[in-house]
């Protein structure tokens, strides 16, 4: 059903009062959001290879902490991204790696404040706390920018509700692709474990996460009833750790049925 003032074509949006160039304004807006086009209200570089950016949020986008959905530039191909930001927020933020001759990412990459692009209105995805079963500790482990759909997760205070205790181990090469989010981490309530597996200079962890958890460094002494697991990196991390936690007595979550463990399949950066 239309406004009963004509502004708006589907329901009340409070454009009564809007003068004819502020309606404009809106009316394009809503016209380019029916077509999955937002604007880009932020973006930030931190490596050669890593940025991130902000876009608007279409109105009624909704979404659950730790799914993705896909995002394209005019005629490029679409691409499955992890939405970083939390679903009460009041935009939607992404994390994305620069692909030499990508596609996508080659022209993604050289997005200004402004521009315009297309995102998807059917997110999904398996890392979401509705395909675990109920437990005290959940371990959030990624490598690259595998972190992203865990920023979302933090960001809602539901993940904390079913949660008492978070544990985050995320996997980079450099120190510096840690720039993205390790200071929000660090503002967290959580107990975060960054890993630096390629630089000299670094001075914390430096060994993989697979090998970490077989030498009994995290996950030690953990039991599938009480600790949950989600991953999310590269195929052949994702494969080794999903191996050894099925070896270990846990069990992989699905939409269909809930389990101690559940793996992002759709992540390849």
């Amino acid at each position: 059903m239309t406004c009963g003032c004509g502004r708006s074509p589907d329901g009340c949006r409070g454009w009564h009062s809007l003068s004819e160039e502020e309606y404009q304004i809106e009316y394009q807006k809503f016209l380019q959001e029916q077509e999955g086009q937002v604007s880009v209200i932020e973006v930030e570089h931190y490596t050669d290879s890593l940025f991130r950016f902000t876009v608007e949020k279409p109105n009624g986008y909704d979404f659950r902490a730790g799914e993705f959905t896909m995002i394209s530039l005019d005629d490029s191909p679409k691409r499955a991204y992890s939405i970083t930001s939390g679903p009460e927020e009041d935009f939607l933020e992404f994390y994305s790696i620069k692909v030499p001759d990508g596609p996508l990412t080659s022209r993604l990459k050289n997005i200004q404040v402004g521009d315009k692009i297309k995102v998807g209105d059917k997110p999904t995805g398996t890392l979401v706390v509705d395909n675990l079963t109920s437990g005290s500790d959940l371990w959030l482990l990624a490598t690259g920018t595998g972190i992203a759909p865990f920023v979302s997760l933090l960001r809602d205070p539901k993940t904390r509700e079913q949660f008492e205790n978070i544990h985050i181990v995320w996997s980079v090469r450099t120190a510096e692709e840690l720039a993205s989010y390790q200071d929000f981490f660090a503002k967290e309530d959580c107990d975060f474990i960054p890993i630096v597996t390629r630089d000299t200079a670094w001075t914390g962890e430096k060994e993989r996460i697979t090998d970490l958890l077989r030498e009994g460094m995290i996950l030690n002494n953990a039991d599938p009833d009480s600790d949950k697991v989600m991953l999310c990196g590269n195929y052949d991390f994702n494969v080794e750790i999903k191996s050894w936690l099925e070896a270990h007595g846990w069990q992989e979550g699905t939409k269909k049925s809930s389990g101690s463990f559940v793996v992002e399949k759709a992540f390849i950066g």
